[in-house]
C-alpha cells in the first residue's frame, strides 16, 4: 500500500501526463495539474487545476470551459489511472480550479503598496538610538 503522499504524487504525474498526451478536448485549453488531495479513505481526489487564458479570452470563460471538458473527460481519466495504479479501488476524480496563485498576485500587490506607502511617509521623529535627541 502506497503512503499517500506518494499516491497523491502519482496521480498527478499520470493525470497530467494523460491529459497532455491522451485526452483530445480542444476546450481544455493549457491546463496544469498543481495539486492532488486524496481524501482519508482514498475514495475522493480533489485535482486542483490552473488555465492559461487564450488570446482574447477572459480567465473566467477559459476555467469554465475546462472545468466542463474535465468534467467530460473524469471518467476516461478514471479508467486509465485503473489500468496503470495497481489499486483495488481508483478514487473518484474531482476538479477545482486553483486559486493559489491568484491569491499569492494579490498579496503581492498588497505589499507594494505598503512599501510606496512607506516610502512616502515622512520619516518618524523617533528618539535617536543612543537616547539623544535629534536637533
Amino acid at each position: 500500500m502506497l503512503r499517500p503522499e506518494r499516491l497523491e504524487d502519482q496521480v498527478q504525474f499520470l493525470l497530467s501526463t494523460l491529459i497532455q498526451r491522451e485526452v483530445r478536448d480542444p476546450d481544455l485549453g493549457f491546463l496544469t495539474i498543481t495539486a492532488v488531495r486524496l481524501s482519508g479513505d482514498r475514495g475522493v481526489a480533489k485535482i486542483y487545476y490552473t488555465v492559461m487564458p487564450l488570446a482574447g479570452e477572459n480567465e473566467e470563460a477559459t476555467t469554465a470551459r475546462s472545468r466542463k471538458a474535465l468534467g467530460r473527460a473524469a471518467g476516461f481519466l478514471r479508467t486509465q489511472l485503473a489500468a496503470r495504479l495497481k489499486l483495488r479501488r481508483v478514487p473518484e476524480l474531482r476538479f477545482f480550479p486553483d486559486a493559489t496563485l491568484e491569491a499569492g498576485n494579490k498579496m503581492e500587490e498588497l505589499f507594494t503598496e505598503l512599501e510606496k506607502e512607506r516610502a512616502a511617509r515622512p520619516p518618524s521623529d523617533e528618539p535617536a538610538p543612543d537616547g539623544e535627541e535629534k536637533a
